[in-house]
Protein backbone atom coordinates (compact mmCIF):
# COMPACT_ATOMS: atom_id res chain seq x y z
CA UNK A 1 0.00 0.00 0.00
CA UNK A 2 1.28 3.18 -0.54
CA UNK A 3 0.44 6.84 -0.02
CA UNK A 4 -0.09 9.98 -1.94
CA UNK A 5 -1.32 13.44 -2.64
CA UNK A 6 -3.95 12.98 -5.14
CA UNK A 7 -4.85 15.64 -7.99
CA UNK A 8 -7.46 15.63 -10.19
CA UNK A 9 -9.30 17.58 -12.81
CA UNK A 10 -13.48 18.24 -12.63
CA UNK A 11 -15.91 19.55 -14.89
CA UNK A 12 -18.45 22.19 -14.28
CA UNK A 13 -21.98 21.31 -16.23
CA UNK A 14 -23.64 24.27 -15.67
CA UNK A 15 -23.77 26.78 -17.79
CA UNK A 16 -25.20 29.60 -15.42
CA UNK A 17 -25.59 29.34 -11.80
CA UNK A 18 -28.62 28.55 -10.15
CA UNK A 19 -30.97 30.85 -8.51
CA UNK A 20 -28.43 29.93 -5.34
CA UNK A 21 -25.77 31.18 -6.75
CA UNK A 22 -24.18 27.56 -7.17
CA UNK A 23 -22.51 26.00 -9.65
CA UNK A 24 -23.35 21.49 -10.58
CA UNK A 25 -19.81 20.54 -10.65
CA UNK A 26 -18.32 17.12 -11.26
CA UNK A 27 -15.34 16.49 -8.89
CA UNK A 28 -14.14 13.35 -10.78
CA UNK A 29 -15.20 10.08 -12.53
CA UNK A 30 -14.17 6.85 -12.92
CA UNK A 31 -11.44 5.71 -14.69
CA UNK A 32 -7.97 6.79 -15.44
CA UNK A 33 -7.05 9.90 -14.48
CA UNK A 34 -3.45 11.52 -13.93
CA UNK A 35 -2.57 10.72 -10.71
CA UNK A 36 -4.21 7.08 -11.01
CA UNK A 37 -7.00 4.51 -11.50
CA UNK A 38 -10.14 5.25 -9.92
CA UNK A 39 -12.89 2.32 -9.71
CA UNK A 40 -16.30 3.15 -8.85
CA UNK A 41 -16.20 1.00 -5.83
CA UNK A 42 -13.92 4.10 -4.86
CA UNK A 43 -16.26 7.14 -5.21
CA UNK A 44 -18.77 5.34 -3.88
CA UNK A 45 -17.09 4.55 -0.56
CA UNK A 46 -15.13 7.61 -0.44
CA UNK A 47 -17.06 10.68 -2.47
CA UNK A 48 -18.16 12.13 1.17
CA UNK A 49 -14.65 13.39 1.60
CA UNK A 50 -15.56 16.31 -0.42
CA UNK A 51 -18.47 17.62 1.35
CA UNK A 52 -18.30 20.89 2.14
CA UNK A 53 -14.77 21.42 1.21
CA UNK A 54 -13.22 24.58 0.76
CA UNK A 55 -11.50 25.61 -2.67
CA UNK A 56 -8.10 27.90 -3.11
CA UNK A 57 -6.65 29.85 -5.46
CA UNK A 58 -4.87 27.19 -7.33
CA UNK A 59 -2.99 24.16 -5.55
CA UNK A 60 -0.42 24.94 -2.86
CA UNK A 61 3.29 25.03 -4.47
CA UNK A 62 5.63 24.62 -1.12
CA UNK A 63 2.86 22.45 0.86
CA UNK A 64 -0.89 22.95 1.99
CA UNK A 65 0.52 24.12 5.45
CA UNK A 66 1.32 27.58 3.71
CA UNK A 67 -2.31 28.48 2.40
CA UNK A 68 -4.33 31.36 4.32
CA UNK A 69 -7.83 32.51 3.80
CA UNK A 70 -6.98 35.13 1.58
CA UNK A 71 -6.56 32.70 -1.18
CA UNK A 72 -10.09 30.87 -0.58
CA UNK A 73 -12.28 31.33 -4.08
CA UNK A 74 -15.39 29.49 -2.70
CA UNK A 75 -16.61 26.13 -1.76
CA UNK A 76 -18.51 22.32 -2.01
CA UNK A 77 -22.26 23.70 -0.38
CA UNK A 78 -23.37 20.70 1.07
CA UNK A 79 -22.97 16.79 0.54
CA UNK A 80 -21.64 15.66 -2.77
CA UNK A 81 -23.80 12.97 -4.41
CA UNK A 82 -23.26 10.00 -7.05
CA UNK A 83 -24.14 9.72 -10.67
CA UNK A 84 -23.84 8.81 -13.92
CA UNK A 85 -22.11 10.09 -16.98
CA UNK A 86 -22.47 10.59 -20.50
CA UNK A 87 -20.75 8.03 -21.42
CA UNK A 88 -22.08 5.39 -18.26
CA UNK A 89 -18.96 6.24 -16.08
CA UNK A 90 -19.84 6.80 -12.47
CA UNK A 91 -18.75 10.19 -11.10
CA UNK A 92 -19.20 12.43 -8.31
CA UNK A 93 -21.19 15.60 -7.98
CA UNK A 94 -21.82 18.76 -5.92
CA UNK A 95 -23.40 22.21 -5.65
CA UNK A 96 -20.19 24.46 -5.55
CA UNK A 97 -20.19 28.02 -4.73
CA UNK A 98 -17.81 31.10 -5.41
CA UNK A 99 -16.37 33.25 -3.04
CA UNK A 100 -18.39 36.73 -3.28
CA UNK A 101 -14.91 38.58 -3.59
CA UNK A 102 -14.22 36.25 -6.82
CA UNK A 103 -17.72 35.51 -8.33
CA UNK A 104 -17.75 38.09 -11.08
CA UNK A 105 -14.27 36.93 -12.38
CA UNK A 106 -14.68 33.71 -11.78
CA UNK A 107 -18.00 33.95 -14.03
CA UNK A 108 -16.15 35.70 -16.39
CA UNK A 109 -13.24 33.69 -17.12
CA UNK A 110 -14.81 30.22 -16.37
CA UNK A 111 -14.39 29.03 -20.18
CA UNK A 112 -10.64 29.46 -19.37
CA UNK A 113 -10.76 27.93 -15.55
CA UNK A 114 -11.44 24.76 -13.65
CA UNK A 115 -11.83 23.11 -10.29
CA UNK A 116 -9.22 19.93 -9.26
CA UNK A 117 -9.52 17.74 -6.26
CA UNK A 118 -6.38 18.01 -4.04
CA UNK A 119 -6.26 15.25 -1.17
CA UNK A 120 -4.41 12.51 0.52
CA UNK A 121 -4.90 9.01 -1.11
CA UNK A 122 -3.70 4.96 -0.82
CA UNK A 123 -3.62 2.79 -3.49
CA UNK A 124 -1.17 0.00 -4.82
CA UNK A 125 0.74 -0.62 -8.37
CA UNK A 126 -0.93 -3.46 -10.66
CA UNK A 127 0.55 -4.14 -13.90
CA UNK A 128 2.12 -0.84 -13.95
CA UNK A 129 -0.81 1.18 -13.09
CA UNK A 130 -1.32 2.77 -9.53
CA UNK A 131 -4.90 1.94 -8.78
CA UNK A 132 -6.14 4.15 -5.51
CA UNK A 133 -7.94 2.10 -3.40
CA UNK A 134 -8.88 4.61 -0.76
CA UNK A 135 -9.22 8.69 -0.18
CA UNK A 136 -7.98 10.12 3.39
CA UNK A 137 -11.65 11.49 4.83
CA UNK A 138 -9.49 13.03 7.72
CA UNK A 139 -7.04 15.25 5.61
CA UNK A 140 -7.02 18.55 6.78
CA UNK A 141 -5.89 19.85 3.60
CA UNK A 142 -8.20 17.78 1.10
CA UNK A 143 -9.85 20.86 -1.27
CA UNK A 144 -11.54 21.31 -4.57
CA UNK A 145 -9.07 24.02 -6.28
CA UNK A 146 -9.55 26.41 -8.86
CA UNK A 147 -6.95 26.21 -11.52
CA UNK A 148 -5.44 27.31 -14.82
CA UNK A 149 -4.98 24.55 -17.79
CA UNK A 150 -6.37 22.36 -20.36
CA UNK A 151 -8.98 20.25 -19.27
CA UNK A 152 -10.53 16.90 -20.30
CA UNK A 153 -13.94 16.20 -21.76
CA UNK A 154 -16.79 18.72 -21.00
CA UNK A 155 -17.38 22.69 -21.59
CA UNK A 156 -15.37 24.66 -18.11
CA UNK A 157 -13.73 21.69 -17.81
CA UNK A 158 -11.62 22.07 -14.53
CA UNK A 159 -7.94 19.85 -14.74
CA UNK A 160 -4.82 19.99 -12.64
CA UNK A 161 -2.29 22.80 -12.68
CA UNK A 162 -0.17 21.32 -10.42
CA UNK A 163 1.91 18.87 -12.43
CA UNK A 164 4.01 17.22 -9.55
CA UNK A 165 2.45 14.26 -7.69
CA UNK A 166 3.55 13.53 -4.27
CA UNK A 167 4.52 9.76 -3.85
CA UNK A 168 4.41 9.88 0.28
CA UNK A 169 2.27 11.90 2.58
CA UNK A 170 2.68 15.34 3.39
CA UNK A 171 5.24 14.31 6.19
CA UNK A 172 7.29 12.43 4.08
CA UNK A 173 10.75 13.85 3.01
CA UNK A 174 10.90 12.41 -0.12
CA UNK A 175 10.81 14.30 -3.72
CA UNK A 176 8.17 14.21 -5.56
CA UNK A 177 8.30 12.48 -8.78
CA UNK A 178 6.06 13.33 -11.99
CA UNK A 179 4.07 10.47 -13.95
CA UNK A 180 3.98 9.63 -17.45
CA UNK A 181 0.60 11.08 -18.04
CA UNK A 182 1.82 14.02 -16.84
CA UNK A 183 4.63 14.07 -19.01
CA UNK A 184 2.65 13.50 -22.18
CA UNK A 185 0.43 16.98 -21.55
CA UNK A 186 4.20 19.13 -21.33
CA UNK A 187 4.94 18.01 -24.92
CA UNK A 188 4.17 21.18 -26.59
CA UNK A 189 7.10 23.51 -25.11
CA UNK A 190 5.32 26.79 -26.21
CA UNK A 191 2.16 25.45 -24.26
CA UNK A 192 4.35 24.47 -21.47
CA UNK A 193 5.99 28.27 -21.22
CA UNK A 194 2.76 29.88 -21.75
CA UNK A 195 1.56 27.81 -18.84
CA UNK A 196 4.43 28.35 -16.65
CA UNK A 197 4.16 32.13 -17.22
CA UNK A 198 0.64 32.57 -16.63
CA UNK A 199 0.73 30.46 -13.19
CA UNK A 200 3.40 32.66 -12.00
CA UNK A 201 2.10 35.82 -13.07
CA UNK A 202 -1.65 34.43 -11.13
CA UNK A 203 1.26 33.52 -8.36
CA UNK A 204 2.26 37.47 -7.96
CA UNK A 205 -0.75 38.68 -8.23
CA UNK A 206 -1.70 36.43 -5.13
CA UNK A 207 0.85 37.44 -3.22
CA UNK A 208 0.36 41.10 -4.14
CA UNK A 209 -3.80 40.72 -2.93
CA UNK A 210 -2.14 38.89 0.43
CA UNK A 211 -0.27 41.85 1.30
CA UNK A 212 -3.05 44.34 0.84
CA UNK A 213 -4.96 42.18 2.95
CA UNK A 214 -2.74 42.49 5.56
CA UNK A 215 -1.83 45.89 5.32
CA UNK A 216 -5.41 46.67 5.44
CA UNK A 217 -6.11 44.63 8.29
CA UNK A 218 -3.36 46.44 10.52
CA UNK A 219 -4.97 49.50 9.10
CA UNK A 220 -8.14 48.53 10.52
CA UNK A 221 -6.55 46.79 13.70
CA UNK A 222 -4.82 50.35 14.63
CA UNK A 223 -8.01 52.02 14.29
CA UNK A 224 -9.84 50.00 16.32
CA UNK A 225 -7.39 49.94 19.08
CA UNK A 226 -7.19 53.78 18.96
CA UNK A 227 -10.63 54.01 19.54
CA UNK A 228 -10.98 51.77 22.46
CA UNK A 229 -7.97 53.90 24.29
CA UNK A 230 -10.25 56.45 24.07
CA UNK A 231 -13.25 55.00 24.97
CA UNK A 232 -11.49 53.28 28.24
CA UNK A 233 -9.80 56.35 28.79
CA UNK A 234 -13.21 58.09 28.99
CA UNK A 235 -14.36 55.83 31.17
CA UNK A 236 -11.79 55.73 33.92
CA UNK A 237 -11.95 59.12 34.18
CA UNK A 238 -15.71 59.12 34.48
CA UNK A 239 -15.50 56.31 37.47
CA UNK A 240 -12.70 58.43 39.33
CA UNK A 241 -14.68 61.63 39.24
CA UNK A 242 -17.72 59.85 40.41
CA UNK A 243 -15.08 58.41 43.50
CA UNK A 244 -15.27 61.65 44.99
CA UNK A 245 -11.71 61.59 45.68
CA UNK A 246 -9.00 64.08 46.97
CA UNK A 247 -7.69 66.40 44.48
CA UNK A 248 -4.50 64.99 44.66
CA UNK A 249 -5.80 61.11 44.34
CA UNK A 250 -7.85 62.12 41.13
CA UNK A 251 -4.79 64.12 39.54
CA UNK A 252 -2.91 60.53 40.71
CA UNK A 253 -5.54 57.96 39.11
CA UNK A 254 -5.72 60.01 35.91
CA UNK A 255 -2.26 60.07 34.72
CA UNK A 256 -2.32 56.24 35.33
CA UNK A 257 -5.08 55.93 33.16
CA UNK A 258 -3.74 57.95 30.05
CA UNK A 259 -1.24 54.90 30.68
CA UNK A 260 -3.80 53.07 30.38
CA UNK A 261 -3.61 51.28 33.40
CA UNK A 262 -6.88 49.44 35.17
CA UNK A 263 -7.85 52.16 37.33
CA UNK A 264 -10.82 50.14 38.74
CA UNK A 265 -8.77 48.90 41.38
CA UNK A 266 -6.74 52.10 42.62
CA UNK A 267 -10.21 53.83 42.58
CA UNK A 268 -10.97 51.24 45.57
CA UNK A 269 -8.00 52.01 47.42
CA UNK A 270 -8.14 55.55 46.95
CA UNK A 271 -11.28 55.61 48.61
CA UNK A 272 -10.09 53.57 51.43
CA UNK A 273 -7.35 55.79 52.24
CA UNK A 274 -9.73 58.55 52.23
CA UNK A 275 -12.00 56.82 54.73
CA UNK A 276 -8.98 56.09 56.60
CA UNK A 277 -7.89 59.36 56.68
CA UNK A 278 -10.97 60.62 57.68
CA UNK A 279 -11.65 58.26 60.38
CA UNK A 280 -8.28 58.92 62.03
CA UNK A 281 -8.82 62.98 62.13
CA UNK A 282 -12.30 61.89 63.79
CA UNK A 283 -10.44 60.08 65.63
CA UNK A 284 -8.11 62.55 67.14
CA UNK A 285 -10.85 65.35 67.51
CA UNK A 286 -12.71 63.08 69.61
CA UNK A 287 -9.80 62.64 72.03
CA UNK A 288 -8.80 65.64 72.75
CA UNK A 289 -8.42 66.45 76.04
CA UNK A 290 -11.23 68.72 77.62
CA UNK A 291 -9.49 71.93 79.05
CA UNK A 292 -9.61 76.17 79.76
CA UNK A 293 -10.21 78.17 76.59
CA UNK A 294 -7.85 81.24 76.96
CA UNK A 295 -8.44 83.96 74.27
CA UNK A 296 -6.30 87.47 74.03
CA UNK A 297 -8.07 90.76 74.28
CA UNK A 298 -8.52 92.79 71.12
CA UNK A 299 -8.52 95.97 73.15
CA UNK A 300 -4.82 97.30 73.77
CA UNK A 301 -3.76 98.64 76.85
CA UNK A 302 -1.21 100.52 78.50
CA UNK A 303 0.49 100.14 81.84
CA UNK A 304 1.67 104.02 83.55
CA UNK A 305 4.46 104.19 85.40
CA UNK A 306 4.57 103.25 89.11
CA UNK A 307 4.04 105.53 91.56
Amino acid sequence: MKNVNLIEAGTVLSENPSEDGTWRVRLINEGQGSSGYYAAELLESYHHAFDNVISFLNHPVSGPETRNFTEIAGRVVGETWLDTAEDGTLGVYANWRPDPDYKAKLETYKDSLGLSIYISGAGEDRDGVFHVTEFDTEDPFRSVDVVIAAGRGGRFEMAESMRKIYESRRDSDEKPSVTSAQENNRKDPIVEEKLDKLIEMIGLLVAKDEAKAAEAAQVEADEAAKVEAVEAYDAAVKAIDEADLLPSQVAALRAEAKKGADVAPLIEAAKQVKADALASIQESADEAPAGRIVESASKTFKIGAWK
